[in-house]
């Protein structure tokens, strides 16, 4: 018997306010990273730049993807 993910396929990243959202097929959000890109505010924030956390989220996408693929 192989375990299924909890969510369904595909992963998107979608930019919402000042996050980013992994979101499966169905809309429910598995993880928000989120940014600032005003230096000052990001270094209060302790939060990425919005290219990084694109970044981030995007590797998230796809770690999730290829553990929900190989049956994990």
């Amino acid at each position: 018997m192989t375990a299924t993910a909890p969510y369904a396929l595909p992963l998107r990243v979608r930019k919402i306010g000042e996050s980013y959202v992994v979101a499966d097929l169905n809309g429910i959000a598995l993880a928000y990273v989120y940014f600032e890109d005003e230096p000052t505010r990001r270094g209060i924030a302790k939060r990425l730049t919005s290219d990084d956390a694109k970044a981030v989220a995007q590797t998230i996408a796809r770690a999730l993807t290829e553990d929900a693929k190989n049956g994990s």
